[in-house]
C-alpha cells in the first residue's frame, strides 16, 4: 500500500522560464523534484480547478524538466497563461518510455507537437553516441519544432510541410519512406495516421520499430481502465505509452480512439 500510494505522490514544480516553440506551442521548464524521465514516459500534470492531464517531457536536465504543450483545450490554456515563478502540481514518471539501447543507427520521426518525446530521445541518443536522424513533419514552417535543437546534437534534419512553406512539401511519412530502410531502429510520435503507416512500412522492411501512441489516460497507473487498447487489453499508460509495432500489429491502433466514457471514434 504504502509503494502505491508513493507512486500517486505529487510534487509542486515552479516554472523558471517559458519558450514559445511555434504558433500555439510553448515550453515551460521548471524545477522539480521528480526522478529522470526516460524519453517516452509521461507525467501527470495537474493545475488546480483544471483536468490533471499526462505530458511527455521534451528535455530533463540537473533537476529542470521541459514541458513542451500545444493547446488543444481549456486545460492545456491555462497552462500556457502561467508565468515564471508560478507552479503547478507533477506525478511520475510513469509508463514505459523508448529502449535506446537497441544496436546500430536510429530514424526518428516527429509529427507536430509529437516532437517533445522525440526530441528528448535525439539527446539522449546522441549523448550515447548513436548516429542520428531527426524528420520533423508540421503543417507550415512555424508550427515545426526543435529544427535548430536538433542541428545542435549533430542529427541530420529532414523538413516536411503541407503547405511546402519549408522543406519538402508533404508528409512526414512520405520523407520516412524513403529514408527508413537505411536504419536499423524507427523511434515516431505525432498524429495516429502517420504513425499507423510508418508501422507498417517498418512492419513490412522488418526495421525495429518503437511508437509512441496517444489515449486517453485518466489515472495514470494502470487501474481505471480508461486508455486500454482493444483487442489485446494494453493498458497505453502502463504498458505503453511506447510500443513496438509487434504489439500494435492487430490491435485497434489505426482505427479507433476511445473517448470519455468509452466512447470508440474511427481515426480520420
Amino acid at each position: 500500500m504504502k509503494m502505491f500510494l508513493e507512486t500517486l505522490k505529487m510534487c509542486k514544480a515552479e516554472i523558471v522560464k517559458v519558450v514559445k516553440e511555434a504558433e500555439g506551442i510553448k515550453s515551460l521548464l521548471l524545477e522539480t523534484s521528480i526522478e529522470k524521465p526516460i524519453p517516452g514516459q509521461f507525467v501527470m500534470v495537474w493545475v488546480p480547478g483544471f483536468e490533471e492531464i499526462p505530458i511527455s517531457p521534451s528535455m530533463y536536465e540537473r533537476n529542470v524538466l521541459r514541458l513542451t504543450v500545444a493547446t488543444v483545450g481549456e486545460t492545456t490554456r491555462k497552462i500556457h497563461s502561467l508565468k515564471p515563478g508560478e507552479r503547478l502540481f507533477i506525478r511520475g514518471p510513469y509508463g514505459r518510455g523508448f529502449n535506446l539501447d537497441e544496436k546500430g543507427n536510429f530514424l526518428l520521426i516527429a509529427g507536430g507537437y509529437g516532437a517533445a518525446p522525440i526530441i528528448y530521445a535525439l539527446h539522449e541518443l546522441r549523448k550515447k553516441g548513436k548516429n542520428v536522424a531527426y524528420i520533423i513533419g508540421a503543417r507550415s514552417k512555424d508550427k515545426l519544432l526543435f529544427v535548430s535543437e536538433a542541428r545542435k546534437f549533430n542529427a541530420e534534419v529532414y523538413i516536411a510541410t503541407d503547405d511546402g512553406s519549408l522543406g519538402f512539401k508533404g508528409s512526414a511519412v512520405e520523407v520516412a519512406e524513403k529514408l527508413i530502410a537505411k536504419y536499423d531502429n524507427v523511434l515516431a510520435c505525432g498524429p495516429e495516421r502517420m504513425l499507423y503507416k510508418i508501422m507498417l512500412k517498418c512492419l513490412e522492411l522488418g526495421v525495429k520499430c518503437q511508437i509512441s501512441i496517444e489515449r486517453y489516460i485518466k489515472c495514470g497507473i494502470g487501474i481505471c481502465g480508461s486508455c486500454v487498447l482493444d483487442p489485446k487489453g494494453l493498458r497505453v499508460c502502463s504498458d505503453g505509452p511506447v510500443f513496438y509495432a509487434e504489439e500494435l500489429a492487430n490491435t485497434e491502433f489505426g482505427k479507433y480512439y476511445t473517448y470519455p466514457p468509452g466512447i470508440k471514434k474511427p481515426i480520420e
